[in-house]
């Protein structure tokens, strides 16, 4: 037989010789062949499949796959696609039942017992029916319906979106997104930007093939997308708006014979998009960024103006108790500053390291506890909740978790929100909308860390005048002491400290001797002095209280391995390979540190069936990893979250968390941090470099170069962002 041979056959699962995350090896009976000639193995009867593919026992299955020969394992077929002989959509209700006890055999009696006749259950993916089953937790619904759906019948749809170079996972997912086959097809074939909504697939994914198939550089429904995709990028980089000029200009430079007139009277029309009268003049918006933006204003204005349900009567009295017991007195910047805390509903507090946010802020949690308010405190990362946590002795959670917590509102007397310089419009925007009237809201931030990652809050606020801010700026007595604090505020004012040079090299600075700079001038030794600093602090202190921050990924992956090697060695104890075949692999073993790199509201407790959301930023140590060809379990205990079930379908996002991105550690206090900054043009900045000093709460060191450390501090990434709150809170809008 010649190799690269395509056969089709319909045929049963006989034996599954290997199973992995994305790989798996059967042996395949054959009942018939539709087309070619099978090369069976030796008992005449069967083929070795191999690839991504979800067949379960007894069932008929029509499979395309063309022949190869392994190195070591001889004759096989790789699949092409496969699908049921007779799709799961066309089976009876007795026949579904039977599918279900294949698929698993404990919880279907349970399914079958309570819905009879469950197709329609599961073809309107009805998580919350599913969830109503005695014994069924969200992990097994999860299971249950990927099953489900990798039986349906696809093949209309494989043969159309495969032309346009999508895989057979990505086109599952498509139609999965719109509900239908026949819908997502119909909507494909009316306009292919359609696909923009799928998460992973954006306008150039899509923008290349369709120009291949003859769709016009200037053709509507392409401006249209590219606008979509215009402003989504904008909104990436912070701003929610632009102006009229400018989008002209750009569509001119862009998009080839253009006719700017047509253009806008499609914005004008259309609902996504929105033109506006602004005070300096016209702007252009999508729709769901500007409503947005208003609704946090209306809501801001509603918590603002409500009667307050507080009686703080005899406050003075409990700050007097407090100083007594703490044995110091508060400074009159933040003795004003607690005293407008209590006063105003809403209410943002910020400033710089060590001028005491945090002690204020215990301040007012204390007078609310005294009084018995129910407080409610939040922040946007893992890390940042787990750090309020530790400094105001609240239970404080990420506000995704809160919100998922208080699905009829947050009706807590207080909601207190830490890193408000972090959060974006999308997340705000949920959280004021579920705050009760009456709650007092109090945002804790500083403007000198790095922007929000989209449409920011804080800025509109502070540039409003229309809601209160109380701004500390003396630093304590004790945080003058640290040249944590002194050095990063001048890194920040855009300084090299006084005193630092190449000759402080290897010197710890400030009275406190808690900040230390490793400086090369070669930058190819930065990374091995990074490493020589980790094997030094790590004799000192825990793997929990040290953590390595870079700018980039590609510099933290480099660090990871190294450090992963000194603190948790491979010792046989159990673990497993992450993209095994690509070149950013790596291995998680028992007893690793870890990071949570997206949001995962599907996780559950290690009985899998209490669900526990992780959050990007989750930190935690791997406690267990149980792997065999049916199944892979990860056990993590996450820091302030407890321990969470991770399986190989959420594996994806969990990464060795001993070196992170400054960007990943906001929110965090960190007893030792290790900064490597080798020069990199793009993110560098004095906010990147103020940000990754001021999380070390014990000791930091710095390694770099002063020809780096100069760069960095000359150039800020703060932007100038276009965003429509503040002229919302002023009424200009």
């Amino acid at each position: 037989m010649e190799e690269q041979k395509t056969i089709s056959i319909i045929g049963s699962l006989n034996r599954l010789i290997y199973e992995s995350d994305t790989f798996k090896i059967a042996r395949i009976y054959v009942k018939k062949v539709e087309a070619g000639t099978p090369a069976y193995n030796d008992d005449g009867h069967t083929i070795t499949l191999t690839g991504n593919m979800s067949i379960v026992p007894n069932y008929d299955y029509v499979i395309e796959c063309e022949y190869s020969v392994h190195p070591k394992y001889g004759p096989q077929y790789k699949l092409i696609t496969s699908r049921l002989n007779r799709p799961i959509e066309t089976m009876s209700a007795s026949e579904f039942r039977d599918f279900l006890v294949s698929v698993n055999p404990v919880k279907a009696f349970a399914i079958n017992k309570m819905y009879p006749d469950s197709r329609e259950v599961f073809e309107k993916q009805d998580k919350e029916a599913l969830m109503e089953v005695p014994g069924i937790g969200p992990k097994t619904v999860e299971s249950l319906l990927l099953q489900y759906n990798e039986q349906r019948d696809f093949s209309t749809a494989f043969a159309i979106f495969s032309q346009w170079g999508f895989t057979q996972a990505k086109i599952k997912e498509i139609v999965r997104n719109f509900s239908s086959m026949e819908l997502a097809i119909e909507k494909f074939k009316k306009n292919p930007y359609v696909l923009m909504k799928i998460p992973g697939i954006g306008f150039k994914t899509i923008d290349d093939k369709a120009r291949e198939k003859g769709i016009a550089e200037n053709d509507p429904r392409r401006v249209k997308a590219y606008l979509i995709d215009y402003f989504q990028n904008l909104a990436e980089g912070g701003s929610s708006y632009t102006d009229i000029d400018s989008l002209k200009d750009h569509l001119r430079k862009k998009i080839f014979d253009c006719n700017i007139v047509d253009t806008f009277a499609m914005l004008n029309k259309d609902d996504k998009f929105i033109v506006y009268k602004a005070p300096e003049g016209i702007r252009i918006a999508l729709r769901t960024y500007y409503d947005m933006e208003k609704y946090v204003a209306r809501n801001l204005k509603r918590l603002a103006e409500a009667d307050s349900k507080l009686n703080l009567d005899g406050s003075d009295q409990v700050i007097e108790k407090l100083q007594q017991e703490q044995g110091w007195d508060y400074s009159q910047e933040q003795i004003t500053a607690i005293n407008q805390l209590l006063k105003e509903n809403v209410v943002l507090l910020r400033g710089p390291g060590g001028v005491g946010k945090t002690t204020v802020l215990k301040a007012i949690v204390t007078v609310m506890k005294e009084k018995g308010y129910s407080i409610a405190a939040c922040a946007l990362a893992g890390k940042a909740a787990d750090n309020l946590t530790k400094v105001t002795g609240l239970r404080s959670t990420t506000i995704h978790s809160l919100l998922l917590s208080h699905g009829e509102g947050i009706n807590e007397d207080v909601v207190i929100v830490d890193e408000i310089s972090m959060v974006d419009v999308t997340l705000f925007a949920k959280l004021v909308g579920a705050i009760s009237k009456g709650t007092k809201l109090i945002m804790v931030g500083d403007s000198a860390q790095l922007d929000a990652i989209g449409i920011g809050v804080m800025k509109g606020i502070l540039n409003s005048n229309k809601l209160t801010v109380v701004t500390l700026n003396k630093i304590h007595r004790q945080a003058k002491n640290s040249a944590i604090i002194t050095h990063s505020l001048q890194f920040r004012s855009g300084n090299i400290p006084t005193g630092l040079s190449q000759k402080s090299n290897w010197h710890m600075m400030g009275r406190n001797r808690d900040l230390g700079y490793v400086l090369e001038e070669n930058e190819n030794d930065i990374l091995k002095d990074t490493k020589r600093v980790f094997k030094y602090v790590i004799n000192s202190y825990s793997i929990t209280d040290v953590q390595i921050l870079s700018p980039t990924v590609r510099v933290c992956d480099t660090l990871n391995a190294y450090a992963q090697n000194i603190v948790n060695p491979d010792k046989g104890q159990p673990s497993i390979e992450m993209y095994p075949k690509l070149p950013g692999a790596y291995t998680l073993r028992v007893g690793d540190k870890v990071i949570n790199t997206k949001n995962n509201r599907h996780t559950c407790d290690p009985s899998g069936t209490v669900e526990i959301p992780i959050y990007n930023g989750n930190t935690g140590i791997i406690e267990s990893i149980e792997s065999d060809n049916a199944k892979t379990e990860v056990i993590i205990n996450f820091d302030g979250i407890g321990r969470v079930l991770v399986d190989k379908g959420d594996l994806s996002s969990i990464r060795l968390g001993y070196a992170i991105t400054v960007h990943k550690s906001q929110g965090a206090t960190i007893p030792c941090v290790i900064i490597a900054l080798p020069f990199q043009y793009m993110l560098n900045s004095r906010e990147l470099l103020y940000t990754a000093i001021t999380r070390a709460s014990d000791k930091c060191f710095v390694v770099s170069s002063m020809k780096t450390l100069r760069s960095t501090v000359k150039k800020t990434s703060s932007v100038i962002a276009k965003t429509n709150l503040e002229d919302f809170l002023k009424g200009a809008l």
